[in-house]
């Protein structure tokens, strides 16, 4: 399993990376026989690499769908491949209108930005429950969770349509651990100091949420968190990006900021084990951690420069962005090994560090910036970049990757 698939937002792309021999293969979208305009957002792969899934948001003039598409071959040298579209799978119509709450700034170094108010139906954090024929979406927008049985022939049949607004809203992916007994729903909005716990049946695909574990305390807490990783069947790590408080943060309450926290699911509790730091070469989170990656005892952890306010208190968003590495021989206290910086390990114009995905043998790490169109490899056994994919190679605003044998 070596296959990476993401998407080009910009110019509608499907993008195929090969993580051994560091080569790149695009399709444009358009090109594929019975394919409709679309605005593709995530992908995901299944582990035998022959079907491909893309998730497109309901963006005017754009229908929400689900794209299925076989992968028949790829031609790495000419950097191609032969794509056949299985099935188009409804979602929502366009200009669906998304639900996000309302709130504003109370505080000036937590800006309220646009990007975390979409307007309309996005379909994020697409998963596989291991041991099953299903996997799952989330509509990060409302409070939709979906899931499909998979056909033998790759097409989707939907079989779960899950909410319970409050324990649901903003979900971005429900991640489930290897056994597939324990999925980790984390909440991708302002003050949402918790992690949704879920449990799955294999055998007809349902999801429920079992109960919550905080971040902290109702007084002090992390949140806004994008993705999970687990490290084995009961403990997963997880980023918090907010830094302060909005007029949805309780009065008497605080934000810890930028933080990576352990969750212990046998014990339900979540613990803050990696801190905030304002020093670039500081032990804790510089920028927000907008993705953790495990692999080889590591946690890799990219971090975004989601809304820093520089010294004019403007927000130039993706002003910059790192990635920090950290050893997990103490799963209670890493510890802080490097920190990969633009212009010095990474490139020059390297921004917002967004999505980190680990490879199936835990190899290599990819970490993308879908805003200066980066795609970064670090081999695991060096922690050094291995390889950069950038717009010279054809990204625009790549963004969704996902690694043929992960479950996210």
């Amino acid at each position: 399993m070596h296959i990476l698939t993401g998407v080009n937002m910009m110019s509608k792309d499907l993008v195929l990376v090969h993580s051994e021999e560091d080569k790149l293969a695009k399709v444009p979208l358009a090109s594929i026989a019975g394919w409709k305009p679309a605005s593709p957002q995530h992908t995901w792969i299944t582990a035998d690499e022959k079907t491909i899934y893309i998730a497109n948001d309901a963006i005017p003039p754009f229908d929400a769908s689900i794209a299925v598409l076989q992968l028949r071959s790829v031609d790495w040298d000419a950097g191609t491949a032969n794509v056949k579209l299985r099935q188009i799978v409804p979602l929502d119509v366009s200009g669906t209108p998304s639900d996000m709450p309302n709130l504003a700034q109370t505080d000036p170094k937590q800006p309220i930005m646009p990007w975390t108010r979409p307007l309309y139906t996005q379909t994020h954090g697409p998963t596989f429950l291991p041991d099953s024929r299903f996997t799952y979406v989330t509509h990060y927008t409302d409070h939709r969770v979906r899931g499909f049985r998979m056909k033998n022939d790759g097409t989707l049949e939907q079989k779960v349509l899950y909410a319970q607004r409050e324990l649901t809203r903003q979900t971005h992916g429900v991640n489930f651990n290897d056994a597939g007994t324990i999925g980790l729903g984390v909440g991708y909005d302002y003050d949402i100091g918790e992690v949704r716990v879920y449990k799955a049946d294999k055998q007809s695909g349902e999801v429920a949420v079992t109960g919550t574990i905080k971040l902290g305390t109702d007084r002090k807490y992390g949140a806004f968190a994008h993705y999970a990783a687990w490290l084995d069947n009961r403990y997963a790590y997880i980023g918090a990006m907010q830094v302060g408080p909005t007029s949805r943060t309780p009065r008497g309450a605080s934000l810890i900021g930028a933080s990576v926290w352990l969750v212990d699911t046998r014990k339900k509790t979540a613990t803050c084990v990696i801190g905030p730091t304002d020093r670039r070469d500081g032990a804790g989170m510089y920028r927000s951690p907008s993705d953790v990656a495990i692999a080889k005892g590591k946690l890799y952890v990219a971090e975004e420069d989601s809304w820093t306010v520089n010294e004019h208190g403007h927000v130039p968003y993706g002003h910059d962005g790192y990635i920090s590495i950290w050893d997990l021989s103490d799963r209670d206290k890493p510890r802080f090994l490097q920190r990969l910086r633009p212009g010095h390990e990474l490139p020059d114009h390297f921004r917002n560090a967004h999505t980190a995905t680990a490879t199936h043998d835990e190899e290599s790490v990819f970490v993308s910036s879908f805003a200066s169109d980066h795609l970064i490899r670090i081999d695991t056994n060096t922690d050094k970049v291995a390889k950069v994919y950038s717009e010279e190679d054809g990204l625009s605003m790549f963004h969704g990757e996902f690694a043929a044998g992960r479950n996210r």
